[in-house]
């Protein structure tokens, strides 16, 4: 069975993973002013979507 410490890693690095993925692709969506929503609204979610992922992977690393 897997351990609590291991299986909490393994979660906060898989949404951190997701997370930067969909982070990227809204900053490409609003650097290329692709119709989506809007471009500065698209740059603010990708920011805030790859910096979440930013702190998941800092939060995964120092967990003991």
């Amino acid at each position: 069975m897997i351990e609590v410490v291991l299986l909490t890693k393994l979660i906060l690095l898989v949404v951190g993973v997701v997370s930067s993925v969909y982070g990227v692709s809204y900053v490409i969506l609003g650097r290329f002013d692709i119709p989506f929503i809007p471009r500065k609204d698209s740059t603010m979610i990708g920011s805030m979507l790859i910096g979440i992922a930013l702190a998941l992977f800092i939060v995964s690393i120092f967990i003991p």
